[in-house]
């Protein structure tokens, strides 16, 4: 694999996407089974953390 800093730009964005994705699923799935807004924020704010958390550490054990 390629180690430039292009590469790395495109990983990291189409990871950034790939969290905001799996943030709004979960934020839109706590909403729609009744919870209210605060509770879809939190929701979708801890898997947007949680899913960013693991695409950076999989990008530091494969790129560096």
């Amino acid at each position: 694999m390629h180690r430039d800093f292009r590469t790395r730009v495109l990983l990291m964005v189409s990871g950034g996407f790939l969290s905001l994705t799996a943030s709004l699923t979960a934020a839109l799935l706590a909403y729609i089974t009744g919870g209210g807004g605060l509770q879809a924020l939190s929701w979708g704010a801890g898997t947007f953390v949680g899913s960013m958390t693991l695409v950076l550490g999989a990008l530091t054990i494969l790129l560096f």
